[in-house]
């Protein structure tokens, strides 16, 4: 019997690339959606939570399977809407949708010390 030496695991993911964002797929198996938190800013998203013992109230002859807490953040190759993202957790693999961000162009005018030519 193999019996595990930690109470934390790593999430695997995959971020993709598309013309309105980025879609990422990360491997959650046997974690409830009540028990998964998403932080996301411009150039992150962060993915933590819980994955709990299948059996309680019985003693453990072996252990392999993973559980306890766990903690992601990936890093975007370029900013996203906060506000326009999206998830969902199916078969045990969270979705999560970002819009990109439409970078605002904003023009200043530079102005000089003594110069009131336009």
């Amino acid at each position: 019997m193999m019996y595990r030496n930690t109470d934390s695991w790593v999430l695997h993911a995959d971020v993709y690339g598309t013309p309105e964002g980025f879609e990422v797929f990360v491997e959650v198996p046997g974690v409830l959606l009540e028990d998964i938190d998403l932080e996301v800013t411009p150039l992150t998203l962060s993915i933590s939570g819980m994955k709990r013992t299948p059996c309680r109230g019985a003693t453990a002859l072996g252990i392999e399977i993973q559980t306890g807490s766990f903690e992601r953040e990936i890093h975007l190759p370029a900013r996203v809407d906060t506000s326009s993202v999206s998830a969902d957790l199916k078969n045990g693999v969270l979705h999560v949708r970002l819009a990109r961000k439409t970078p605002v162009r904003v023009t200043i005018p530079v102005q000089s010390e003594g110069n009131t030519n336009k």
